[in-house]
């Protein structure tokens, strides 16, 4: 979940990155990305329910069909980026993986945490729940025909964040955004300043990679936009600064790491 404006417009639209990569970009809410392979495709979440026919007829124009979709992977649960996960994979057949401190939140959809209902801020989505097949803790892989997804634990913006691996493309939900910013930061969705800075520290040997985020354009990593976002994630460890705090405790076993 982002903050900030969706590339200050409220178009949708979809565009061919690579051959094997296409980018959806729905009127507000989270990004979609779709991996092709020869063996069928894979769905890099959901967006918001609302938009499923609106996701649906850009997919028609970009020639694809979801019936074909093999596996689906859930970066974090907040309804902006799965809220139709659930109905995408009950309408089309398929298995979703997500975190296991994830699927606990998605399954059951809790409106709270997944940021579905949120009065102060003006968000009143629906989110389907979904049953999830896959859950993982990091360091998993899944093959799908030659191309191999490879999931890392990705803490900090929430519980349950998980970073996708595909050669060198990387799906980073909201993590890391091409300016360098971050993921909103709020105790409801257990965000985690310290969980941040070691999720982006972790990157850092996959500078150069193209990274595909959960909001805006894809980038490729760098030092320079790792660093700002540390800076930026750094405003909230100083407790007295109340944002994004309490933490999630260091015993918790909702805790990635």
């Amino acid at each position: 979940m982002s903050a900030r404006p969706e590339l200050g417009t409220t178009k949708s639209f979809f565009r061919k990155v690579r051959p094997e990569l296409y980018w959806f970009h729905p009127p507000d809410g989270g990004e979609l990305h779709v991996v092709v392979t020869k063996v069928g495709l894979v769905l890099v979440d959901s967006g918001l329910l609302r938009h499923r026919e609106v996701i649906l007829g850009l997919w028609r124009q970009a020639g694809l069909d979801p019936r074909k979709i093999r596996l689906g992977f859930m970066t974090h649960f907040h309804a902006d980026h799965v809220g139709a996960m659930g109905w995408w994979s009950r309408e089309f057949g398929f298995s979703v993986v997500a975190h296991a401190n994830a699927a606990k939140v998605v399954e059951k959809g809790d409106l709270v945490i997944t940021g579905t209902k949120i009065p102060y801020a003006g968000f009143d989505e629906d989110f389907v729940p979904c049953p999830i097949r896959h859950k993982v803790v990091g360091g998993e892989r899944f093959p799908v025909g030659k191309h191999n997804f490879k999931v890392s634990a990705a803490p900090g913006h929430t519980v349950g964040s998980i970073h996708i691996l595909c050669g060198d493309l990387l799906f980073v939900g909201d993590t890391l955004f091409a300016d360098g910013s971050i993921g909103w930061m709020d105790v409801h969705w257990g965000s985690n300043p310290e969980d941040y800075v070691h999720t982006l520290e972790q990157m850092r040997p996959l500078c150069g990679a193209l990274c595909a985020p959960g909001h805006g354009p894809p980038f490729r990593l760098s030092r320079t936009l790792i660093k700002r976002a540390c800076k930026i994630v750094s405003f909230y460890i100083p407790l007295g600064h109340g944002l994004g705090f309490p933490r999630v405790p260091r015993h918790s076993p909702d805790r990635a790491r």
